[in-house]
């Protein structure tokens, strides 16, 4: 058994006391960050990280730190690929180093507007779930250990830690395809203390799919 915590967005409940929200229009960065189209990428979503380790103390997270992700999304234009990783190469230097998806991690809680439309501001609740060796959760949830369906990452743990999942169908309507498909899973994860000569970027995120 593996003891996950369970997060449930509150979309009529925007309170950020939690330490983590989805959405909104405003995030920790200086400049909004483009995808190589030069289209702003889009808010999913923020974390000081100080607030969110008093209610999980558990969780993967460097002191200090305000985390916000982002990613490509279009309502109308197929994207999936763009954001997907599953281990390949050029998946690496393509979506993931080329600006695709996007970690701000930074000491400053100073915040910037989005330059287009946003999700709608949620609040996360958490919940304690126990999940079963075989278990292949479709919920968002924090944990320290790699998901099941989670695949070709491996070489990814010498050098980061995995923070959460982020399931697609737990955002506000009409946003369920915000991963590219309803049922895709987003995983972030941040840089270990001691590799930061070996990884190039401080955080990741990106998209598997079934």
């Amino acid at each position: 058994m593996n003891q996950v915590t369970r997060m449930t967005f509150e979309p009529n409940h925007a309170n950020k006391d939690s330490g983590i929200w989805i959405g909104g229009d405003k995030a920790y960065v200086q400049e909004w960050p483009l995808n190589p189209e030069g289209d702003p990428l889009i808010h999913l979503f923020s974390i000081d990280c100080n607030q969110l380790a008093k209610h999980v103390p558990s969780a993967s997270l460097p002191a200090d730190r305000f985390i916000s992700v982002f990613s490509t999304y279009s309502a109308a234009d197929y994207f999936l690929d763009q954001v997907t990783y599953t281990g390949d190469e050029l998946e690496w230097n393509e979506n993931i180093l080329g600006g695709y998806t996007y970690v701000s991690v930074t000491p400053s809680s100073i915040m910037s507007a989005s330059p287009s439309s946003c999700i709608p501001l949620c609040g996360i609740t958490f919940s304690e779930v126990e999940l079963r060796e075989h278990d292949f959760p479709a919920f968002s949830f924090l944990t320290s250990n790699s998901p099941n369906g989670m695949h070709g990452i491996s070489h990814l743990l010498v050098h980061y830690d995995i923070v959460c999942q982020i399931y697609s169908g737990d955002f506000p309507a009409p946003y369920q395809d915000i991963l590219g498909l309803s049922d895709a899973n987003g995983y972030l994860m941040l840089r270990k203390d001691n590799s930061s000569t070996e990884a190039p970027l401080v955080g990741i995120f990106f998209v598997q799919t079934a």
